[in-house]
């Protein structure tokens, strides 16, 4: 009965974290006086190859808008620091603003899985074309959105970075760092994977010490289920999510042990075969 309580105790533990994962923390509110407003929504993590992946769309313009008040009446263009790729997108005149997917370069060890944690900052600052050249407006930004299988954090950092206006006033350009983390769902997950993994061994061992010292008959058909097992080792290592790359901190820490206990395990119970099976007379 404990046993069942159990199961469903960490059934529904792993069903909660998975449903209260992948939300993206908001950024403070922006004060109103911006004469550009960005909306920032991250929408992937690679962690393999460092990049995390944004959606910047135009929230809001108010001294831009256009005649139909839907699209802007002049291109606005923003300059986007830390991006893998080009750093100026722009949002067109006469046209209805639509989002632009960027990737930003992020530090992080995903060898740590699932414990990495990924982070980037990047500066936003946008501006107009105009007959004296580029024109800073006074950005702002805010973040929202859900990205499965992370925690997404954003916040406000003050980098020292200012950009320098017509009236001769200096404005700082707003700094978001970004840091993504496995969400609790992700980590839950792959404890349990990795929780099976060790049991496996577990289970061969003791069949095989228990039928070396002669307690179990010997059956050939147990080598079988062995080698099965040890082959269902990496389908299960690659099922991990996040596919952690081999190399990683699990796979010395308990990977490696695994493989080892199950062709000791097998080394055994072939030990025990040659010990305890009855011998053919020779014809």
């Amino acid at each position: 009965m404990t046993a069942f309580v159990t199961i469903a105790v960490v059934y529904v533990g792993v069903i909660a974290l998975y449903a209260g994962s992948g939300q993206v923390s908001e950024t403070e509110e922006e004060p109103p006086d911006v004469d550009v407003l960005l909306h920032i929504e991250p929408s992937a993590v690679q962690a393999a190859s460092g990049r995390i992946t944004l959606n910047i769309d135009l929230a809001d313009a108010p001294d831009f808008e256009s005649e139909n008040g839907i699209g802007v009446d002049q291109t606005i263009k923003v300059l986007v620091t830390g991006a893998a790729g080009s750093r100026v997108i722009e949002f067109p005149a006469d046209d209805v603003p639509s989002p632009v997917s960027v990737d930003l370069l992020a530090d992080g060890v995903i060898e740590q899985w699932p414990f990495d944690t990924h982070t980037s900052l990047t500066t936003l600052l946008a501006y107009v074309e105009t007959d004296g050249g580029p024109q800073a407006l006074r950005t702002g930004a805010e973040a929202a959105g859900r990205v499965p299988g992370w925690n997404i954090q954003t916040r406000e950092v003050d980098v020292g970075a200012e950009a320098e206006f017509d009236d001769g006033r200096r404005y700082p350009v707003p700094a978001i760092e970004i840091t993504a983390t496995r969400s609790g769902s992700t980590i839950a997950f792959g404890a349990v994977l990795l929780g099976l993994m060790i049991v496996m061994p577990v289970l061969v061992l003791s069949v095989a010490i228990t039928v070396y010292r002669g307690r179990r008959r010997v059956e050939a058909s147990f080598m079988s289920w062995m080698g099965a097992m040890l082959f269902a080792t990496i389908p299960l290592r690659t099922f991990l999510p996040g596919s952690p790359p081999i190399g990683s901190w699990i796979d010395f820490l308990i990977v490696l042990w695994v493989i080892v206990g199950l062709i000791g395990g097998l080394a055994i119970y072939v030990a025990a075969w040659f010990r305890w099976s009855p011998r053919q007379d020779a014809h």
